[in-house]
């Protein structure tokens, strides 16, 4: 009766995440009113999820000829204490242990040979806009049927890079850039106050947002705690093609391009379902999806997991 319980409580989280996912502003009453459940109960479920379950939409700029972020893949010296050290000075960065120990992300180019501890730069490329993948399924096994039915050699060679045109914003719309990028659904109101921008402005705002950024929540169907996260970096003319197979998997993954490089940010619940992910990673390799790989598993990050 508990499990049936727990399944049922998940499944309405599921269709909320789903709703959040397509719509991010999406209002509780219009919630309620798509999955056929009180409003109550969608407050009740979303207040429940948050920073577990549910991660609420994360504003992702696309690369502008204005607008360029950079991405550091680097070995240092005793990893831990240089990320405790560094992640004071980088908003985005995360440790990990395997072929790399930080990831950095900055919106400005930095000379990391002056880093102390630092030992060697694995790879330093622009970064392409953070997706966060759909979750489609909850069901491991469904999810690999999926992944299977999807491996045969790709033909049309995709990258996830693409630069937009310069981003036309004044102040005050950079302001609310960065007081919504990490939640797009915190409250308006004492924002707004506070950066003395009408309602008309910040509606104005978020309404031309999508031509410029993807606004994007995640899902963890049991608690992002419990997942093993695991980032690949893969040599690809596939990028597309490779996000679209693995973000196939039963929670949110997240993909950027780094040159001729894919990084796939992976939450796999158990060291069993890994070794079956990494006997699939390496079929796909051998259909032609990348050239190679490497790995790193995260031990920490900055920023929820997501950078």
């Amino acid at each position: 009766m508990a499990q049936k319980s727990a399944e049922k409580k998940l499944e309405k989280c599921y269709k909320i995440y789903e709703q959040i996912y397509d719509n991010p502003l999406i209002s509780y009453s219009q919630t309620a009113q798509n999955t056929g459940m009180a409003r109550n109960t969608v407050a009740r479920h979303v207040a429940a999820m948050e920073g577990s379950i549910m991660y609420d939409p994360v504003i992702c700029l696309n690369p502008a000829q204005n607008y360029h972020e950079y991405v550091y893949f680097l070995m240092v010296k005793n990893p831990l204490s240089a990320y405790e050290r560094l992640k004071a000075l980088f908003p985005v960065i995360s440790v990990a242990f395997g072929t790399w120990h930080l990831l950095l992300i900055s919106d400005k180019q930095i000379d990391v040979s002056e880093l102390e501890g630092y030992q060697e730069c694995i790879l330093q490329e622009i970064k392409g806009v953070t997706h966060l993948s759909k979750v489609t399924t909850l069901n491991w096994e469904e999810s690999m049927k999926k992944m299977r039915s999807m491996l045969h050699p790709p033909e049309e060679k995709s990258f996830l890079y693409e630069e937009m045109p310069p981003i036309l914003w004044e102040d005050w719309e950079w302001a609310l850039y960065h007081r919504f990028k990490h939640n797009a659904r915190i409250p308006t109101a004492p924002l707004l106050k506070e950066l003395e921008i009408s309602r008309k402005q910040y509606n104005k705002w978020f309404s031309s947002l999508f031509d410029v950024a993807s606004v994007q929540a995640a899902f963890y169907p049991l608690g992002v705690t419990k997942y093993l996260a695991v980032d690949f970096l893969f040599k690809s003319d596939y990028q597309r093609q490779v996000a679209d197979v693995l973000g196939l998997l039963p929670s949110t993954s997240l993909y950027f391009s780094a040159g001729d490089y894919l990084l796939a940010r992976l939450f796999v619940p158990n060291g069993k379902k890994m070794r079956n992910l990494l006997i699939f990673i390496y079929d796909m390799k051998k259909k032609g999806f990348f050239i190679d790989f490497c790995s790193s598993t995260v031990i920490s990050a900055s920023e929820r997991l997501i950078p």
